[in-house]
């Protein structure tokens, strides 16, 4: 790398850090730390996200022009979304009792997530040089309900799909949290806290950085010739 590659991270409040504390890290510096300590360089990053943010709210960053030039120039992006959609859900489930209010939020999130993902790709449409996108699945902060296990569970393993597209990986936090989730959340018992953070982020750079990481392989070799 030549140039301080930069990392653009999309999303709601988890990207935003809500739960965490001034003086540690979130899941968006924990990260960018990862990427830096695997290439060993400076990473720069951008970051746009916004408290209580559904997959539509996502989906409308995109018609920002500086959003729109940060996704272009990306070498690393990461997303996290679709947990305020199901909360929201979750709110009118427990007034009328219908399941299929859940059932529809799901769908209409995992449709909103791969329309994410594809107005990622059309952003970089005439970019040659790699990009490592990286979706975060949801963990459980309704843990207390013993439908939500489904739901999560019917979510994530839907949004698994997203992985057809180039480039793109889904990290398993539900895994991750499941069963420490008393442990990994905030005082607000929906937010991870800076421990709970730090386990997204692993999660995330466990998947390694393919395919920029494979590249820079590459460039290397090359050199060494």
């Amino acid at each position: 790398m030549n140039e301080n590659p930069l990392y653009v991270a999309l999303g709601d409040s988890l990207t935003v850090g809500v739960g965490s504390t001034f003086f540690q890290p979130n899941f968006v510096k924990y990260y960018q730390k990862s990427i830096e300590y695997y290439f060993r360089h400076p990473v720069r990053k951008l970051v746009f996200a916004k408290n209580g943010a559904t997959t539509q709210d996502i989906l409308s960053f995109f018609s920002r022009p500086e959003v729109a030039g940060a996704v272009h120039d990306a070498t690393f992006i990461t997303l996290t979304g679709g947990g305020n959609d199901l909360l929201h859900a979750r709110k009118k489930w427990l007034k009328f009792g219908e399941s299929t209010i859940v059932s529809d939020a799901i769908q209409q999130c995992l449709y909103n997530m791969a329309l994410i993902i594809e107005s990622i790709l059309r952003l970089r449409g005439d970019v040659q040089k790699p990009v490592t996108i990286r979706v975060l699945n949801l963990y459980n902060p309704m843990f207390q309900i013993p439908e939500s296990r489904a739901w999560l569970e019917t979510y994530n393993r839907s949004l698994f799909a997203l992985e057809r597209y180039p480039s793109v990986q889904v990290a398993d936090v539900y895994s991750a949290f499941y069963g420490h989730e008393p442990y990994l959340l905030s005082m607000d018992h929906t937010h991870p806290n800076p421990v709970g953070y730090r386990v997204m982020a692993e999660v995330a750079a466990d998947l390694g950085f393919e395919p920029v990481a494979d590249s820079r392989g590459e460039n290397e070799a090359r050199r060494r010739q």
